[in-house]
């Protein structure tokens, strides 16, 4: 695969990711000299309708966002494969940075300090998405979707949101029903039950920065009920516990509702 030219013009340098029928692909574009991502999707007997509903989605989403943290649509194309198949490709923006689910491979987690930048920065670029018109739910925010622009030894406030394949965008109301999307332990309730809202991007973020803070997986955490017993696995203020908590209220109707409520309170304890 390294080394292989796909579209006449895009010369693969690693494979990022694989799921069934799904592969990222790190690219170069032999026009720009700029590197690139590449998502395919191979259309055949084993593709699901909603893989090539959701890998639809995701480029009509990408072709309408404009944020310097998010990534950018750069084009589409198809790849003719053996035996009559097809593989279809999605270009978009390489974004530079190192996920924070990088960082915790490596053994690193992440101070109170580093957990409140990356909380504001967050809800910024969720703030930006749920605002668009329709408004957007990315539906799995998690470790591996956070992109931390960072130098060695040191995570900064930028942090951009990756992988937008599991997208919803919402014309006329605030939830819907849906294909269940997401990853386990970083979803809330009502996504589980095929349900989002904006609240459930603010749980997923919740979760995250546990995780990172704690290194422990979601599964893992303790609970009470369903409430994350927070105290127990990390060090922070009383004040910053509260607000995580709130974050990953498994009840809607207690959970912070939208992001500029989220951003509003994290500011007045920092």
């Amino acid at each position: 695969m390294p080394g292989q030219l796909l579209g006449d013009r895009y010369e693969v340098e690693r494979q990022l990711g694989k799921k069934s029928g799904r592969w990222t692909l790190l690219a170069r574009d032999l026009v720009t000299e700029k590197p690139v991502i590449l998502k395919l999707l191979f259309v055949d007997e084993e593709m699901m309708p909603d893989d090539l509903k959701l890998f639809k989605r995701e480029i009509e989403t990408l072709q309408t966002l404009s944020h310097p943290c998010t990534p950018k649509y750069l084009g589409y194309f198809e790849i003719d494969l053996p035996r009559d198949g097809k593989a279809l490709a999605l270009i978009q923006s390489y974004m530079e940075g190192t996920s924070l689910q990088q960082y915790l491979q490596q053994g690193r987690t992440l101070s109170e300090a580093e957990a409140l930048q990356i909380a504001q920065a967050a809800l910024e670029v969720l703030l930006y998405l749920h605002e668009h018109q329709p408004p957007i739910i990315h539906r799995d925010i998690k470790p591996g979707n956070v992109l931390l622009a960072s130098a060695p030894e040191v995570i900064t406030s930028q942090v951009c949101l990756v992988d937008f394949g599991s997208v919803k965008s919402f014309a006329a109301s605030d939830f819907t029903s849906f294909t269940l999307v997401g990853t386990d332990g970083y979803m809330p309730p009502e996504q589980m039950g095929r349900r989002a809202v904006r609240a459930s991007d603010l749980y997923s973020l919740g979760v995250t920065l546990i995780t990172g803070m704690s290194g422990i997986e979601p599964e893992q955490l303790p609970r009470r009920g369903l409430q994350i017993d927070i105290t127990q696995v990390v060090n922070v203020s009383s004040a910053f516990a509260n607000w995580l908590r709130q974050m990953t209220e498994p009840e809607l109707d207690k959970r912070f509702k939208i992001a500029q409520e989220a951003l509003a309170a994290l500011i007045r304890i920092t």
